[in-house]
Order: C-alpha cells, then sequence, then structure tokens
C-alpha cells in the first residue's frame, strides 16, 4: 500500500506557497503525481435570487478572482518545477455555490487531500475554507497543514493517537504509507478519568498489527480530566516533537449543518503541527 496521486487543495493565494512546498515534500517522498486544484468561484459574481451586482463591482471581483488565481499558479509552478514527480495544474470554474464538492469530486480519485487550516483572518475562509469537510465527507485521508506550519521535509516522528472507535481505525491504516517511513511512531490512548474500556481493543493488540507490516512503535495509555482529550492529544504530540498527528475525525454533517466531537473541533483549531485525519 502506497500513496500514488496526492490532490492539493490550493484556495488561498497567501498560503498556497507552504501547501505547495508541504505536497512537494510528500510527493517526493511516495514517489506521486502530484495535483494542484484552484476552484475558480465564478458564483461569487452572481449573487443568489434577482439581484445583480453593478457591472464596475462584478469586474473588481473577477480582476481579485483572476488575480488570486494566478499568483497560486505561480506559487504552483514554481515550487514543483524540477522536481522529480509529475505535477499538474488545475484550474475548475464553479458556478456551485459550495465549492466543497467540487474539491471533493476531484479529491475522491486521489490517495490523499492536502489542505490548509481554516484562517479566520481570511475574508472568504468562510466559502473557501472547509478541512473539516474534506475529513468528514471526502472518504478519503486528509492532511491538514496548520497556518503556523514550522515542519519540513517529509514526516519523520509520527504521535498516533488511538481509541479503539472506527475512526480511530480507518486513520491508522490510511496512515500505513506514513508509518512505513517514519523513523519513530509513538501510539498513545487517552482515557478520560471514569471512562469505561471494556470492549475496547488494547493497544497492544493494534502495535502488534502494526508490527506485522514492519512499523515499530511505542505506546503509552495517559488519564485526563473530562472534556480535555483534544488538549491532552495536542499537548501529547508537541512532547513528542511529532511532526505529524494521525487522529480519527469525529463528526457528522446534515443539511451541511456540522456536528464534531470536542477532540476534532479543537484540534482543528488549535493544531501547530499537520494533522492526518481520516474519517
Amino acid at each position: 500500500m502506497t500513496i500514488k496521486t496526492i490532490l492539493l487543495h490550493l484556495n488561498d493565494e497567501r498560503r498556497a506557497r507552504q501547501i505547495v512546498t508541504r505536497g512537494a515534500d510528500l510527493a517526493r517522498g511516495f514517489e506521486a503525481h502530484l495535483i494542484g486544484l484552484h476552484v475558480f468561484p465564478a458564483y461569487l459574481m452572481t449573487p443568489p435570487g434577482p439581484l445583480r451586482l453593478p457591472a464596475e463591482i462584478i469586474g473588481s471581483i473577477k480582476r481579485r478572482i483572476n488575480e488570486d488565481t494566478e499568483s497560486v499558479k505561480a506559487a504552483f509552478n514554481e515550487v514543483t518545477s524540477g522536481q522529480p514527480f509529475v505535477a499538474e495544474w488545475r484550474v475548475v470554474t464553479s458556478e456551485r455555490r459550495d465549492p466543497a464538492k467540487v474539491v471533493m469530486d476531484h479529491g475522491r480519485a486521489a490517495d490523499l487531500i492536502v489542505a490548509s487550516q481554516s484562517d479566520p483572518d481570511w475574508d472568504l475562509s468562510v466559502m473557501l475554507d472547509f478541512p473539516e469537510r474534506l475529513a468528514i465527507e471526502s472518504g478519503r485521508p486528509v492532511y491538514v497543514v496548520p497556518n503556523n506550519d514550522r515542519s519540513t521535509g517529509f514526516p519523520k516522528r509520527i504521535s498516533v493517537a488511538w481509541n479503539g472507535r472506527r475512526e480511530s481505525a480507518r486513520a491508522v491504516f490510511d496512515a500505513l504509507p506514513f508509518l512505513k517511513r517514519a523513523e519513530s511512531v509513538n501510539l498513545f490512548t487517552v482515557v478520560e478519568e471514569g471512562e469505561s474500556r471494556e470492549g475496547v481493543l488494547p493497544d497492544v493488540e493494534l502495535a502488534a498489527a502494526l508490527a506485522r507490516h514492519g512499523i515499530k512503535l511505542t505506546t503509552a495509555n495517559i488519564t485526563t480530566v473530562k472534556h480535555s482529550v483534544g488538549e491532552t492529544i495536542h499537548e501529547q504530540a508537541k512532547a513528542q516533537n511529532a511532526d505529524l498527528l494521525v487522529l480519527g475525525a469525529y463528526g457528522h454533517s446534515r443539511l451541511r449543518e456540522f456536528a464534531f466531537s470536542g477532540v476534532t473541533r479543537h484540534i482543528l483549531k488549535a493544531m501547530t503541527i499537520p494533522v492526518l485525519f481520516s474519517h
């Protein structure tokens, strides 16, 4: 099992170079085909209902979108030029008012989606930042890069948060291509005080399964107070000097409204290292 197609969700020109750089690190490590996808949000020029924007406003919006698109493309081409992998640039003009679906349509034909953490300071973040939707709805593992990312190169020190649930199992085995290439893997289970663990697969069983893939790892069990699991996971990954955290994405969507577990919500907001989410 390996990763041969990586899709980058390139939305914001300010963060494009960071995402492409991280994607290039992964593409080199996996010898993968790298796709840079930029969604041109044409729907911004056609508000819903009978309203019509003045021509000068439409022109201003179009110029800004075109400038952003060209800036993202330039960053993609510059970072991928001369690299030992195939790089493909895609622009999709979308009339949909749900650009996440465009990214997911393309992402479902990839082994891995790379996206940026949401940026509350970006004026288009509400419309064009949606790593949580990709993690929950795409059906693919999603590698989320923090806005203040300081990591370099291919992940070498990986922390895995395990709780025995379906999402956690999916994340661990989706991460196998990363785990096999890591220098160190630290698997830890965070348990709330008083939480019943009856019926939960012990981490030693998971460690044995991973060992059959040639993965050596350490295990630990950590007890924490109620409602602080997300914070504990984040702090544990930092303490282990991890450059990647593997985590199940817990939540569901209905009518485009999301209900996330406190753990997923905390990590998405507080993350300071890349996180590989799977649902």
